[in-house]
């Protein structure tokens, strides 16, 4: 995420950039994982808050990644999930180009995210996944299991 003028608009307004360890211009790569993450994560949320899509760039519906466990076990932030319907309708997997222009958004802010240091990271990422689909249509919920 250095490329582009969008990229630069994000940088100037404290925007975190992370670099995969997986994929890179839409390509697999095996690169070793950016440990400075958590650290730049950890700053943040000691001088204020972070948004976070754990859901991201990937496929509609996929997984919680591990990473959000491990963020959240590690740094024991406040969480309040928020659930975007119809994003993906609206726009394309980059949220910047119209898909379907008159598309109804609705914005969903959930009950905060109760869960305890001694959970385990997966137990973690469960609570995260289950808080996403709570409410969520039966289609939505089947896809992603």
């Amino acid at each position: 995420m250095k490329k582009g003028f969008v990229p630069r608009v994000f940088a100037a307004g404290g925007a975190l950039t992370i670099e995969r360890s997986w994929r890179a211009e839409g390509r697999e790569v095996q690169r070793a994982v950016d440990n400075t993450a958590n650290e730049k994560i950890g700053k943040a949320l000691a001088h204020g808050w972070v948004v976070s899509f754990p859901q991201g760039t990937t496929t509609p519906y996929a997984p919680v990644r591990k990473g959000t466990g491990h963020l959240l076990k590690n740094n024991q932030p406040i969480v309040i999930p928020v659930v975007i319907n119809g994003f993906r309708r609206a726009f394309d997997k980059k949220g910047l180009r119209f898909k379907k222009r008159n598309t109804l958004l609705t914005v969903q802010f959930k009950a905060p995210l109760h869960y305890s240091p001694d959970d385990t990271v997966e137990e973690i990422v469960a609570k995260v996944r289950h808080a996403i689909e709570q409410d969520a249509p039966e289609w939505a919920q089947e896809k992603s299991e």
